[in-house]
């Protein structure tokens, strides 16, 4: 891989951090070369400029999010509003508590469904503790609403892939987003195995049209996602459990049946009704704000039953445009090298471990603007960087 050394330096801590921080373990950059169009990346999709995008037909918030922006998604998005949940006496407050309890939960169960915001990337840091929490539990397998499923058609993504060091942007959509990079990466480390189960794409599906009920797209893909997790888990070793990541309602396991007499079963309920598969459920999206720490919060009375476990996470905090908790764990505010900072348009900087190419998924990804104050967040390492100039719009 061609990667030509324009700058070469170690770079200290951002701006406006002091001495005691200056001591930090240090992260080098390289910057590899001059920026680059979306186009010679081979995956121009990723770098649609949002300002482009018709928010009726794709959400502004997940576009920037993909882009390290969530600082700019929280003003469109309500997912990083309070929408606290009241506690109660069996409330349990703190990361090691929360997790202390999937893993007892979880270890009366086969299957463990966790879900998501695709916005606030905060949950995939959680969802990254709570799969090395259960990994000595017994579970080995990773299936993911985001890897591409090629049933029928060639090997999945995650199986040509498998044998790779390092986590490809070829699994799927959301897997390309840097922190659920780094979620895949250790899942990776701990001996996981990928497993593909969302509907497979068909071309010559029979889709309602515009006349149609909404609701049948939807049903037909929550019955076969039921089913190919159903499969995947025959196919395991009676020993091996599995952990399901998916986004938003899926993870739901309450059938509801409304006055109309429509089935409204998500995937997590099919696998529990029609498969006899019982999840241990964890929903992220529900409550947050109630508390300053992660905890684990009741549901309201008409939504008892849908999942077993609310996590309540605190409201996003946003330093240099980056969510706060990446600092608290650890990572370092990285100013961004001259080299890489854009003078009369926006540029896409991505951070590569090195070593590792440029279809791997970046530590780092980030939307600068000429003028913005932003910074990059990475463990100290050595990196190459590089610029990536945004898709043009389209008519």
């Amino acid at each position: 891989m061609r990667r030509p050394v324009l700058l070469a330096a170690l770079v200290a801590m951002a701006g406006g951090l002091h001495a005691q921080e200056q001591s930090a373990p240090s992260v080098e950059l390289r910057v590899a070369g001059p920026p680059i169009s979306a186009e010679a990346t081979g995956q121009a999709f990723v770098y649609g400029d949002p300002r482009a995008i018709d928010p009726q037909r794709e959400p502004l918030s997940q576009a920037y999010s993909m882009l390290g922006r969530e600082d700019l998604s929280a003003q469109s998005d309500n997912e990083y509003a309070p929408a606290p949940c009241a506690p109660d006496a069996q409330t349990v407050t703190g990361e090691a508590e929360v997790l202390a309890r999937i893993v007892d939960e979880a270890s009366r169960h086969r299957v463990v469904i966790i879900n998501e915001s695709h916005t606030v990337t905060l949950h995939r840091y959680f969802s990254r503790k709570v799969i090395a929490a259960l990994r000595p539990l017994g579970f080995t397998v990773l299936a993911a609403e985001t890897f591409a499923n090629n049933a029928g058609a060639g090997a999945d993504p995650v199986d040509i892939h498998a044998g790779l060091p390092y986590v490809t942007q070829n699994l799927g959509w959301y897997s390309r987003e840097p922190v659920f990079g780094a979620m895949l990466r250790e899942a990776k480390g701990l001996g996981y195995r990928f497993a593909a189960y969302e509907q497979v794409y068909d071309p010559d599906r029979v889709r309602p049209g515009p006349d149609d009920d909404w609701r049948i797209d939807i049903r037909d893909r929550e019955t076969e996602q039921a089913q190919n997790l159903a499969a995947i888990l025959s196919a395991m070793a009676p020993e091996e459990k599995l952990i399901v990541l998916v986004g938003y309602a899926h993870a739901r396991e309450a059938a509801v049946v409304g006055e109309d007499g429509w089935d409204h079963a998500w995937m997590a309920a099919r696998l529990k009704r029609d498969h006899g598969i019982d999840p241990l459920t964890i929903e992220q999206t529900y409550c947050r704000g109630s508390s300053d720490s992660v905890r684990l919060a009741p549901p309201s009375a008409d939504k008892q039953g849908w999942f077993d476990l609310y996590v309540d996470h605190p409201i996003a905090a946003f330093i240099h445009g980056r969510p706060a908790w990446r600092f608290a764990q650890g990572e370092q505010a990285v100013p961004i090298p001259s080299a890489l900072r854009p003078t009369d348009e926006a540029w896409v900087i991505e951070v590569f471990a090195e070593g590792e190419p440029f279809d791997a998924v970046p530590v780092d990804r980030i939307l600068v603007a000429p003028g913005d104050d932003v910074r990059l967040a990475l463990k100290p390492g050595r990196y190459v960087a590089r610029a990536v100039r945004l898709q043009p719009a389209t008519d």
